[in-house]
């Protein structure tokens, strides 16, 4: 009797765990989803803008290469990690300290890959579809494509 009471904590510890990964693996399946779009684009760094937020931020692009020529889709989740309109682009994404203007930036959406300076490096990064309200207020405070 006297330890049951740990046991009970320790099964709704248990419990509560398997509840988050089970809404985690749920929220990765539809992030995969709506970047499974076939969107990939090229371009060249030409302006940064840092948040104070874990070194998110938004990177602008001039596009070289794109599969489409406008990207602008809304979803209820949150928001996609890149826009495209009139030869621009914007990525939002963790900006390292190493990022500079004139870098080159390809991103391929269904492999959830932002690849840096690919001629030369082997430097990647992640795209995902963001969540989180800072972020989201961030880039719609911050965004060229009002």
């Amino acid at each position: 009797m006297k330890y049951l009471r740990y046991i009970v904590l320790l099964i709704i510890f248990i419990c509560m765990v398997f509840y988050y990964l089970k809404q985690s693996n749920k929220e990765a399946r539809k992030s995969n989803d709506y970047l499974n779009n076939n969107i990939v684009f090229e371009g060249t760094v030409t302006k940064i803008r840092r948040s104070t937020n874990h070194a998110f931020g938004i990177i602008e692009l001039k596009l070289i290469r794109s599969s489409v020529k406008e990207f602008d889709e809304k979803i209820e989740e949150g928001i996609y990690p890149y826009k495209i309109r009139g030869g621009k682009a914007e990525l939002y994404c963790t900006v390292s300290i190493e990022r500079k203007l004139g870098d080159s930036i390809n991103v391929v959406s269904k492999d959830h890959t932002i690849y840096f300076n690919p001629h030369n490096s082997k430097e990647e990064g992640s795209l995902y579809i963001l969540s989180d309200p800072y972020n989201i207020s961030f880039v719609k405070e911050n965004t060229t494509f009002k």
